[in-house]
């Protein structure tokens, strides 16, 4: 590439001064060949670092990003959204429901997605979309995914893996958890019968 670049530069110069160029023998034009060395390097170092500026991740990590309704995800990813709405983490926010906890903040962190982050669960009136536990819950906030005329490389640095400790959030080891009772029970299992039945 660099050659073709060099042959081109000559060719404008030849263009430009309206007669060939004889690099190898005339001072002159040794001096011209350092001149259009020099164009070369700068051309390539400026071509080089607009392509890292543009895509080296300008928008890498989640700084500043917000949660966004659980349905953007499903238009990308709809095979992993419809794997994750028969899970229980999906179903976390009925466990709140049929305990009477729905609007309780210290159930709210672990059923929902964000609660008391910038675009995180508020009620379930103004954010239904993120009631339970969405796929942002694990891997941060995604309206940086999602905006528009990103590159496939740019998308996958601003949504994180799962972190190892995510699970370790709600699910603590040595924590408790309010006892839902046998009315929570009797509610479930009600449910799964008409769900069955029906």
């Amino acid at each position: 590439m660099t050659k073709l670049t060099v042959q081109l530069v000559y060719g404008l110069i030849d263009l430009w001064t309206n007669r060939p160029i004889d690099l190898f023998h005339k001072k002159e034009d040794k001096d011209m060949k350092k001149v259009v060395i020099a164009i070369v390097i700068v051309a390539f170092m400026a071509i080089s670092l607009s392509f890292f500026m543009n895509h080296g991740g300008a928008v890498a990590g989640t700084d500043g990003a917000s949660y966004v309704p659980g349905k953007k995800c499903k238009m990308c990813h709809i095979k992993y959204f419809k794997a994750h709405a028969e899970t229980l983490h999906a179903m976390g926010f009925e466990n709140l429901k049929d305990a009477g906890q729905e609007t309780n903040a210290d159930c709210l962190e672990c059923h929902t997605t964000g609660y008391g982050q910038p675009g995180g669960y508020v009620d379930a009136a103004s954010s239904a979309g993120l009631a339970g536990t969405t796929c942002q819950a694990c891997h941060g906030p995604g309206s940086a995914h999602i905006e528009k005329g990103l590159s496939k490389e740019q998308r996958r640095e601003t949504i994180s893996g799962v972190p190892q400790n995510a699970c370790i959030k709600c699910h603590k080891p040595h924590g408790t958890h309010a006892d839902v009772g046998a009315d929570i029970l009797k509610i479930k299992l009600e449910r799964l019968q008409n769900k069955i039945a029906g």
